[in-house]
């Protein structure tokens, strides 16, 4: 759905930011996961905050690599 809204608003100014937290000790995540919240949260917080007026559609994890589609 967001690729479909990015490329109907190609000439838009707003940056779109999908994020992958990665495998998180949660509820959802299970025992076994790799991160605790406190891993994962800071590098999704410093994403974020580094990708902040760029325009255009990123598909990043919170390591900020690119997500491959």
């Amino acid at each position: 759905m967001i690729r479909s809204y990015a490329a109907r608003h190609a000439e838009g100014t707003r940056t779109l930011l999908l994020m992958d937290p990665g495998w998180v000790r949660t509820e959802l995540g299970g025992p076994d996961a790799d991160l605790s919240v406190e891993e994962s949260i800071p590098g999704v917080a410093e994403t974020l905050e580094r990708h902040q007026g760029e325009r255009g559609l990123h598909f990043l994890d919170y390591q900020e690599q690119v997500v491959p589609w």
